[in-house]
């Protein structure tokens, strides 16, 4: 007996089982699969641009629901009992039978809206017997499967509305320019009855019988309770539509990289459409301005700063006309860095311990291997605090500090930051790398400072930085001045604190701008698509003003919070920025708050003490001058080439006093410096007109104004000079020299160097 209940439900089990697989066998597939167009949504759900799609249809991506006045509309007029019958009315039945009869001719298919998805789904199919009895079998089925509101919006996401407008979304927006949800109950009706004769949306007479059709639904819609009088009458009186609207355009590149990257969908992003409307119109009026200059394009995005989506998104000037590349994302295409990356520089090295925010830069003539770096205005300051290079973006400092931190090093955390197209090795890009030897994406910069300000707000972000470098870098660029980048250079006024960098590429081909502050980052790009360089196209004067511009759209925010758990203070001496020494105490001490790093730079090196005689006018030693009269001072001395160019822009440096003529003691190995040419350097001589060299001028420093320098080129004696302005001018033979630089006691530098 046992065994026989057993059979039974193992009889049960496998009824039940092969039930189960008939049901996934005859589970309707995807049911429509026709091309959709690409729209991109805003943060709001509004339109912010669509893409016809591969067939020529307007044709949207299917939503998850239908709004209420459409649903309510369509059901009246197509299929009252849609919300209570399995897929096929038989009410409809009979009445269509009755009718069809009556008349001796087809006068109604009693299709509910369940047999009209299947239509749809099953393409141009003749509507004999056999077809209305599958598509009602299927229908059916899908009523197993689908729930009423899915159907729904199957069928209003795929029915015709006339020309090539397919489905209620492109449908709303082609014929009344907004969504679905915003229609009135007039428009509702309007596309409620449309796909039941989809020509009579067209001009014409037949017009007439489309307002027929809607007033027909309106009077239903009162009569059932839909609406009350005062919106029948209301509705009554709307007009119909008229010729198609022009779908909306705005972030135009940003759906074509979309639909690029990942094909015709739906696109939804943080796009703010008011911000993107005002932002593209910002780059239109600068584009009209520059075009003077013959500069035609322009690229800005706007980040959100915690969720690293774009708030606005203006990928070029334009994109009506290709005359100038206006086509072409600019946000997404490799230019020149120019001198964006600086400020990642200075925060790695104040990691690392290397330099601190005041400490003192070279910057003077500076050579390496083929490689001679030059200042925006081709002069040089001598030394120059390492905060002051970002903000000025100083080429030659900037070179030295990238030497110093390992160029490698530096492309490993650029790549850790997120810049993509950073993909090749030191030997490719060299020291150049630090003034635009790499080409990036304005994308990519954007997101870069912005995970720096994740970082550093304590939110989840993408910097290999720390906390309290991110803050020191952005303390120091928070200055409004940009000086050295043009002669006539300009601040640009701002009721708020903002970090911000500018950069210029080689031969004028790139202007950039960044800001960043707690809540946005903003990107702009200024140049020619296709590469030319423009006079006087440079990051502050083209980029800066419309990045301040998109600011100015933006909510004021405040500032970020120092992380005091990840900075030590460290006492550093006023004028080097190294920490002092007790012979700093003299010209003052300041306290500078720097990242915890594993170590600090050395002391003070530019402090010393020098043994003078009573008033200050010599130097002496025992050998010279009675011990008891000399006075031990401390003083801020320079290697001698950085002494020379710093005098001529601090006038308050003080210049050692000359040896006394008796001193006998030693006087330091670093009293003469060659200037130019630097060790290794391939020197080019100008020749004139008549094809005879000009020569070249050599160049030296002395830490005595008042020396005597002797000149030699392969042992050869070339001349002298006095004086401090150590000059010598020179006709080097192509190959290889040996230039040496001799003062009067015995103190000499040497460099070799190639002549071309």
């Amino acid at each position: 007996m046992l065994g026989l209940k057993y059979k039974h439900w193992l009889l049960l089990l496998a009824a039940l089982a092969a039930l189960v697989a008939v049901n996934l066998a005859l589970r309707p597939r995807q049911l429509f699969d026709d091309p959709v167009s690409a729209v991109l949504e805003a943060a709001d759900g509004q339109l912010l641009g669509a893409r016809i799609a591969a067939d020529g249809q307007w044709r949207f991506p299917s939503a998850e629901s239908v709004p209420e006045k459409f649903a309510t509309a369509l059901i009246t007029f197509e299929d009252k009992r849609f919300r209570h019958h399995p897929g096929v009315d038989p009410l409809a039945v009979a009445r269509a039978l009755r009718l069809n009869l009556r008349s001796g001719e087809v006068r109604s298919g009693a299709s509910t809206i369940t047999m009209q998805v299947i239509r749809l789904s099953r393409g141009d199919k003749p509507r004999t017997i056999g077809e209305k009895a599958l598509e009602a079998l299927l229908a059916l089925q899908l009523e197993l499967y689908f729930s009423k509101d899915e159907i729904l919006a199957l069928y209003a996401a795929n029915a015709p509305f006339g020309g090539n407008v397919v489905g209620l979304e492109a449908a709303a927006w082609r014929y009344f320019g907004r969504p679905a949800d915003e229609l009135s109950w007039a428009e509702s009706a309007t596309l409620a009855v449309l796909p039941n004769a989809p020509a009579l949306i067209h001009p014409g007479s037949r017009r007439d019988a489309l307002l027929e059709k809607r007033n027909f639904l309106l009077d239903r819609l009162y009569a059932d309770g839909a609406i009350d009088s005062l919106d029948l009458a209301l509705a009554l009186e709307e007009a119909l539509p008229e010729k198609p609207h022009p779908l909306p355009d705005l972030a135009y590149h940003y759906l074509e990289t979309l639909r690029k990257a990942q094909g015709d969908k739906l696109f939804s992003t943080h796009i703010d459409p008011f911000l993107q409307s005002r932002a593209e119109a910002v780059a239109r009026r600068h584009g009209e301005a520059f075009s003077t200059n013959q500069v035609f394009n322009i690229a800005a995005v706007i980040l959100d700063v915690h969720s690293g989506e774009p708030l606005a998104y203006v990928g070029n000037t334009g994109h009506d006309t290709r005359v100038h590349g206006e086509n072409v994302d600019v946000v997404q295409a490799p230019r020149s860095s120019g001198s964006t990356l600086k400020p990642l520089l200075y925060a790695a090295m104040l990691d690392e311990g290397q330099i601190l925010p005041g400490m003192l830069v070279s910057d003077t003539p500076f050579h390496y291997k083929d490689f001679t770096p030059s200042n925006f205005n081709h002069s040089f300051d001598g030394a120059v605090p390492a905060g002051e290079v970002i903000r000025r973006s100083l080429n030659v400092p900037a070179v030295r500090m990238l030497y110093d931190y390992g160029v490698e090093k530096f492309i490993v955390l650029l790549q850790k930051a997120g810049f993509t197209t950073i993909t090749r090795g030191a030997d490719t890009y060299g020291l150049s790398l630090i003034l635009g030897g790499a080409e990036i994406r304005l994308a990519d910069l954007a997101e870069a400072y912005a995970g720096m300000a994740r970082t550093l707000l304590g939110e989840k972000g993408a910097s290999p930085l720390s906390r309290g470098a991110i803050w020191c870098t952005f303390d120091a660029l928070t200055e409004l001045g940009r000086p050295e980048e043009e002669g006539d250079w300009h601040s640009f006024p701002s009721s708020r604190t903002v970090a911000w960098k500018t950069g210029t590429s080689y031969g004028n081909r790139d202007a950039w701008s960044v800001g960043v502050t707690p809540d946005y980052v903003v990107a702009v790009w200024v140049g020619n698509c296709d590469g030319e360089g423009r006079p006087l196209l440079t990051g502050v004067g083209y980029a800066a003003p419309v990045m301040f511009d998109l600011l100015g759209l933006l909510p004021a925010t405040g500032w970020f919070k120092r992380p005091s758990d990840e900075l030590e203070e460290v006492v550093c001496c006023a004028l080097s920025g190294h920490p002092a020494t007790e012979l700093c105490l003299d010209d003052g001490t300041k306290v500078v708050f720097t990242p915890r790093a594993p170590h600090q730079p050395q002391p003070c090196p530019y402090h010393r003490l020098v043994h003078i005689d009573t008033d200050g006018r010599w130097q002496v030693d025992a050998d010279c001058w009675p011990v008891a009269e000399i006075r031990h001072v401390p003083w801020f001395v320079l290697p001698p080439a950085q002494e020379w160019y710093y005098m001529r822009s601090h006038g308050d440096y003080r210049p050692l006093p000359p040896f006394h003529p008796d001193y006998a003691g030693g006087r330091g190995s670093a009293v003469v410096e060659i200037v130019y040419p630097q060790e290794g350097m391939r020197v080019a001589t100008p020749v004139a007109l008549d094809s005879r060299s000009r020569g070249v001028v050599f160049s030296a420093a002395h830490s005595d104004p008042d020396a005597t320098l002797y000149w030699h080129l392969d042992g050869q004696y070339l001349g002298e000079t006095v004086h401090g302005e150590h000059k010598l001018k020179v006709v080097p033979e192509k190959g290889r020299h040996t230039l040496t630089v001799v003062d009067a006691n015995g103190h000499s530098a040497t460099v070799r160097f190639t002549g071309l």
